[in-house]
């Protein structure tokens, strides 16, 4: 499983789930940013031991997922606020298969992991936007 893989994973599953809410600009995508847009980041950060197994050992590839969320300047956290809330429903313990779909068994990618869940890393107003970032921590199963 690659990080190719995991990026379209991640992306498929916001999109969808996101349903047309706001435009999204995808993960290093050219994106011009318009209040109320969302731009979406991957951060990969550690890999770590998951198991021990005798054929195929558990890797844990934890990361972050950045989701700036662009509203008009000067109108307070209301604006971003409703947004947030939403956004933090939709990565609260989820897990994701491959195709970016919510899965049950045999999960990719798993958000909220050891209790790190959704939260608001920061805000910044910058005319002619307010601008708050949510962070939502993953981690990818792959088996070597």
């Amino acid at each position: 499983m690659t990080f190719q893989l995991e990026r379209k994973s991640i992306e498929k599953y916001l999109v969808t789930a996101w349903d047309n809410a706001t435009p999204i600009g995808l993960d290093e995508h050219e994106f011009e940013p318009i209040a109320n847009c969302l731009k979406l980041s991957i951060v990969n950060g550690t890999t770590m031991q998951g198991s021990i197994g005798r054929t195929d050992n558990r890797i844990e590839h934890l990361g972050n997922v950045f989701i700036n969320i662009y509203t008009t300047g000067g109108d307070g956290s209301a604006s971003w606020r409703g947004y947030a809330e939403t956004l933090m429903g939709l990565f609260f313990n989820k897990r994701l298969d491959n195709a970016g779909n919510i899965a049950s068994s045999n999960e990719f990618i798993r958000f909220s992991p050891i209790n790190q869940h959704p939260y608001i890393s920061g805000t910044i107003s910058d005319i002619p936007f307010n601008i708050a970032t949510l962070t939502a921590p993953f981690v990818r199963y792959s088996y070597q």
